[in-house]
């Protein structure tokens, strides 16, 4: 299967970093074909291989398949567990992706600038992994009153006190809704998160028997969404 690049815009160049792995890493030569993608867009293209750029031509256009618009809100979790997070939830088809402050989030957000670039290259990374056509928009937020909740038509808190309400419960799904998945950090969810969230009509729902850590536990929600897509 052709090797997938994300760019700005379809405009037949690919530039910088992109332009280094096809010629470099990959050591692809004219004619090669590759997909390129750009806002929500996918071709595939045949390349030629220029000096310093590469470029492309459009040999057909892709479709893509519907998805169900999920966007997570992790709470903040240890740096490294970022990384995982933005990467995985990425494959597993999250639209979007919030790191937010929590009562219990161990650490503090600090370098916002430089945590959001790495957390983007990462999400691009994993999209073309993934083979998405697009990449999740990240964003993050120093504490929960900070996030527009009203964005979304359906919430749903995984949490551990939850003992009886799975995540089957919000069926049947809508491709119209935008849903909002909530995971807690480190040492979960507080009291007062938790009657928060009860004020924004929340489902709480538990992901099975085990506690999982808090930087796998969105994968357990987002394959349920991943499954009911491909049926």
């Amino acid at each position: 299967m052709s090797q997938r690049y994300f760019v700005k815009e379809l405009n037949g160049v690919i530039k910088d970093q992109d332009a280094h792995h096809i010629k470099r890493v990959m050591r692809m030569r004219d004619h090669d074909e590759i997909i390129v993608c750009a806002n929500k867009q996918c071709i595939l293209a045949a390349i030629m291989i220029g000096e310093k750029d590469v470029l492309y031509k459009e040999i057909k256009k892709l479709s893509d398949v519907k998805h169900y618009h999920v966007t997570l809100l992790q709470g903040l979790p240890k740096k490294n567990k970022m990384d995982f997070v933005s990467k995985y939830a990425t494959v597993y088809g999250v639209s979007a992706l919030i790191f937010s402050g929590m009562d219990r989030s161990i650490i503090k957000l600090e370098n916002k600038a430089h945590k959001l670039n790495r957390l983007e290259t990462i999400a691009k990374e994993a999209s073309e992994l993934a083979h998405r056509f697009d990449i999740p928009e990240i964003s993050m937020f120093e504490k929960l009153k900070d996030v527009n909740f009203s964005d979304f038509d359906e919430i749903i808190v995984c949490d551990e006190d939850e003992e009886q309400t799975d995540i089957k419960s919000i069926k049947p799904l809508d491709y119209q809704k935008k849903y909002l998945i909530i995971i807690g950090p480190e040492g979960g969810i507080s009291h007062k998160e938790r009657e928060f969230f009860k004020s924004l009509d929340a489902k709480f729902i538990t992901l099975g028997h085990y506690i999982l850590p808090t930087e796998a536990a969105a994968l357990s929600a987002l394959s349920f969404f991943m499954h009911e897509n491909d049926k």
